[in-house]
């Protein structure tokens, strides 16, 4: 969320939660508690040292809680899940003051709605993650011509059938296409093998792909890679961020990425304009592992088939393109959901860690899923302190807060 507001207040309180970052194992390395402050180059740092890893962010300046909280993705996604479904234990602060905690045995009821119902409920003070053994990995980018997105495409919808399929669960790829001030110029992925052996064949329709611009494949850490990953989205700039739910068909992203290409073009040439046109494939294999810790809030399962993430990233620098980059993304949105429903190839569900401020991730996770969530906040948050006094990020009530809703 990057939008005034989503994380902060103007002229409000904020609660500094930066202090609260320790990372402790416990004495069997089953479990990592996390400080809610903490960001996961923290994390990394800790477990790298001691052959360790979490299913947690996969980049390093990210927090920890807003990602948790809101679901999160991971290079060990199609092994354990999102990252949400690896939390064993949530400390919580309720709008009472009082400190609970929240997981399979006690207030399961919260413990099940914290999995992507972000900020809701209360402060999250510590995350108990599942660990396990983690050695190097094999991972980083390479940059292709845009002249090869035909085939990426493809290749996408190829990798995430695979996957879903259970071929190989160590592999995942991030697909994005970049655009700038010409236009749309390159197309970066980042791929990640979760074992240390380079050129996995899950992924050689990829890695086979010439020319290649650059290539920056190697063993390494975790800490390292999500080092790397996060070097493409710097400090500094004003961004924006968009997203949809698709279902992993190549002629389907092809037609999208045709669409991006006009909603950019009246704004590629504002000052410093950047953006990422990011595919994510969500398989089966991802969405199959909730039920296995418990549930989440998300609504997704194998019903959903094999999905493809859109994740449109936008970077610039002057306040007065706000307007114009904000409708450009809105535009591309519409268009996109609409021709992806005429080919019935359209999911409902919104990945609110990447979800604008106009879009209703909660929502989307389904009626079930929201009553569900309205009910954990009437009970743990009576006098609706998080929905009332804590405006900021994606609410259980849009309209009707403050109004009765709750």
């Amino acid at each position: 969320m990057s939008w005034a507001g989503a994380a902060n207040i103007q002229d409000g309180i904020t609660i500094d939660l930066s202090a609260i970052n320790q990372v402790d194992v416990s004495a069997n390395t089953s479990l990592t508690s996390v400080g809610g402050g903490a960001r996961w180059e923290d994390v990394y740092l800790k477990l790298d040292a001691m052959g360790l890893a979490v299913a947690g962010g996969r980049v390093a300046e990210v927090g920890v809680g807003g990602l948790l909280t809101g679901g999160g993705n991971s290079f060990f996604a199609a092994q354990y899940g999102f990252a949400c479904d690896n939390v064993h234990n949530y400390e919580v602060v309720l709008g009472s003051g009082k400190i609970v905690n929240a997981n399979k045995h006690e207030n399961r009821d919260l413990f099940r709605a914290l999995k992507g119902g972000t900020n809701n409920f209360g402060i999250v003070t510590r995350f108990d993650l599942g660990t396990f053994v983690q050695g190097k990995l094999w991972g980083g980018f390479v940059i292709n011509p845009i002249e090869t997105a035909a085939e990426q495409f493809q290749y996408i919808e190829d990798f995430v059938r695979a996957s879903g399929n259970g071929v190989d669960p160590y592999a995942s790829v991030i697909n994005a296409y970049i655009f700038g001030a010409q236009g749309p110029s390159a197309i970066a992925n980042q791929f990640t093998y979760t074992i240390p052996e380079p050129f996995p064949s899950i992924l050689e329709n990829f890695t086979s792909i010439q020319p290649q611009i650059s290539s920056t494949l190697r063993v390494t850490n975790l800490t390292n890679l999500t080092i790397e990953l996060g070097a493409g989205t710097p400090n500094g700039c004003r961004q924006l961020f968009g997203t949809a739910t698709f279902a992993a068909d190549a002629s389907l992203l092809a037609h999208l990425f045709t669409l991006a290409r006009a909603a950019f073009l009246p704004i590629q040439n504002i000052t410093d304009f950047q953006a990422s046109f990011v595919l994510q494939p969500i398989s089966t294999a991802i969405t199959s592992k909730a039920n296995l810790t418990g549930g989440n809030s998300l609504g997704l399962g194998p019903k959903d088939g094999n999905l493809v993430w859109l994740d449109l990233t936008l970077q610039y620098s002057l306040a007065k393109d706000d307007a114009a980059v904000l409708k450009a993304t809105q535009t591309l949105l519409a268009q996109s959901i609409a021709y992806a429903k005429s080919q019935n190839l359209y999911n409902e569900f919104i990945y609110l860690n990447y979800a604008l401020q106009s879009q209703d991730p909660i929502a989307s996770y389904g009626p079930e899923s929201v009553a569900r969530l309205r009910e954990v906040s009437r009970k743990y948050d009576p006098q609706g302190v998080f929905q009332r006094l804590c405006p900021g990020g994606f609410k259980l009530w849009r309209e009707e807060a403050g109004a009765g809703g709750w």
